[in-house]
């Protein structure tokens, strides 16, 4: 296994256990060689689902009690593999998880990072923004915004966060989040309204977030990209590492 592709999955899922720490109901534990993640009320792939540790016989016998229970907290339920997974996969498949969405995994290192060329106020989140920059949220990922609002506030109560706006002429232009955790970065919920995009301030804001991590301390940022972040990503020296698939029951 990649050493760096190892490094960034470690961080995400310390991050991510962090995270639900600060959500009530939330659950992200180890069962065997999965790690289970329950979110009530949180619609996304990986806040509800299995993550699979390692490849092995055992996640396959473990994954449809796992796969029950969070379809019975009410959940749409995802599986998350990578790269090298072959027994999961095709275990998903058999489950009837046949919608299959693939996520890029990219890291930075310090001397990789690149500096946009953008002109764009980046700062940290002022609370009178906090609304606006969960319309942004709820437009790029395409979620209710009360429950973009309740998802961003659980990030942001993280103590290691830093939740970022982008300002052009005094309005709101694009918004991002990074956490920083031990050694790594990971950045998070970066938005950018359809008006606003091709600016290149996704990337101002993202650059600022992985700068203020390597400041804290961290020796790596890490991301999962969209496709149509991928090329964004790439110009700031963003390399990609792994590649996670997401499972779930295609759309009624």
């Amino acid at each position: 296994m990649d050493s760096e592709a190892a490094a960034a999955h470690r961080a995400l899922a310390a991050i991510w256990g962090r995270l639900t720490e600060t959500i009530e109901g939330a659950r992200f534990e180890e069962r065997g060689d999965l790690v289970v993640a329950i979110a009530p009320g949180f619609p996304f792939p990986q806040c509800n689902g299995a993550w699979v540790t390692e490849d092995s016989a055992g996640a396959v016998a473990e994954l449809p009690g796992v796969l029950a229970e969070v379809g019975a907290s009410g959940a749409r339920p995802w599986l998350q593999t990578r790269s090298a997974h072959v027994e999961t996969p095709a275990a998903a498949r058999e489950l009837g998880l046949t919608h299959v969405e693939r996520v890029p995994a990219m890291v930075v290192r310090p001397a990789e990072l690149a500096q946009p060329d953008v002109s764009v106020e980046v700062a940290l989140i002022d609370e009178r923004e906090v609304g606006a920059a969960v319309a942004m949220l709820s437009e790029a990922f395409e979620a209710p915004e009360g429950v973009l609002a309740r998802f961003a506030a659980a990030c942001a109560s993280v103590p290691e966060s830093r939740w970022y706006v982008g300002r052009r002429d005094g309005a709101l232009v694009s918004t991002a989040l990074g956490i920083t955790l031990g050694d790594a970065t990971g950045i998070f919920n970066v938005a950018t309204p359809r008006e606003h995009r091709r600016s290149g301030y996704g990337a101002a804001l993202t650059a600022r977030a992985v700068r203020d991590g390597f400041a804290a301390g961290s020796t790596f940022a890490f991301l999962q990209s969209s496709e149509l972040g991928l090329s964004v990503y790439r110009s700031l020296g963003f390399r990609e590492v792994e590649e996670y698939t997401l499972h779930t029951h295609p759309e009624p």
